[in-house]
């Protein structure tokens, strides 16, 4: 583990930097689902899920409400840090006891800190799997440095930030063969992907997409043949990206046959992502992010 003094220091964040290139990719969207299950493995953060939001009624919603404020605190620029603290804030209440008698806290840094890990992890699977750049070793560090001033930004104790990549791994590592445990709030989301539609997803205020592309989105999400068709495909992102460790202690189903079909979309995206125009391809605080620093989107890097 790193001391206070942690790897983020020195690491400025801007459009020269790794995470700016991928962590407001829309291509996110075939990570994040992942992202968002993991958190709710862990018992703190699936107890708070159901403690204090709406979760059974909709467990999606809370990740296209969170988002702004996670990537805001990456591409915000001057107003960054002040972005990192307002997410950070927004969990001073959010405690309460497990069903075992302990208590927990949002704010409680190993807690805190997994919740970041899980975006951390799901931009590094952008640049690894669904973009044909990969990483280089030399990359895989520096995204890693820059994911750590990200952290900071947030104004939490840098005393559980791992200190560079190889770290970051074990620990990760740790927290899903020893940290993770099935829960309610767990056993509910894995339940609710498999189920044969999408939730209408067009339905919340934050739903992230074009603003070009948006009557279409609210044309065709609330249809129940749409919704049907796109399950499948988002059932094989979000138990893909799973660790295989994980799938196997929440008994989720995975096939050789899941296998190749997830690799095979992950290699259509990465082909066919270059034809994508430009504008549509970044999350709306990216795309204002780039047109401040900028004045425009970047094509290709």
């Amino acid at each position: 583990m790193a001391s206070a003094n942690s790897p983020a220091e020195g690491t400025a964040l801007g459009p020269s930097s790794l995470l700016w290139r991928w962590a407001g990719d829309m291509r996110i969207a075939f990570e994040g689902g992942t992202a968002g299950l993991l958190q709710t493995m862990h018992p703190a953060i699936g107890q708070g899920l159901i403690d204090h939001s709406d979760f059974f009624d909709d467990p999606v919603d809370r990740v296209f409400r969170s988002l702004p404020g996670i990537l805001g605190t990456v591409y915000d620029g001057p107003d960054a840090e002040a972005t990192g603290l307002r997410v950070r804030d927004f969990h001073h209440d959010i405690k309460g006891t497990l069903a075992g008698g302990d208590r927990y806290h949002a704010l409680n840094p190993e807690t805190f800190w997994w919740a970041h890990a899980t975006f951390q992890r799901m931009v590094d699977r952008i640049a690894l799997h669904w973009d044909p750049h990969g990483l280089t070793a030399q990359e895989s560090e520096q995204i890693y440095a820059e994911g750590c001033e990200w952290y900071r930004r947030y104004g939490m104790t840098a005393t559980v930030v791992p200190a560079d990549r190889a770290a970051f791994e074990r620990e990760v590592e740790r927290y899903c063969h020893e940290v993770l445990q099935p829960n309610p709030a767990s056993d509910y989301l894995i339940e609710f992907i498999g189920r044969r539609a999408i939730p209408d997803m067009s339905a919340s205020p934050d739903y992230p997409t074009h603003p070009r592309l948006r009557p279409l989105s609210d044309a065709l999400l609330p249809t129940l043949p749409v919704r049907m068709a796109l399950a499948p495909p988002m059932r094989l992102v979000i138990f893909g990206g799973l660790p295989p460790v994980v799938r196997r202690r929440f008994g989720i189903r995975w096939t050789r046959g899941d296998e190749r079909r997830y690799r095979a979309l992950r290699a259509a995206v990465r082909t066919g992502w270059a034809y994508v125009p430009a504008s549509f391809t970044w999350y709306p605080a990216a795309r204002a992010g780039w047109l401040r620093e900028q004045g425009r989107v970047p094509t290709r890097f």
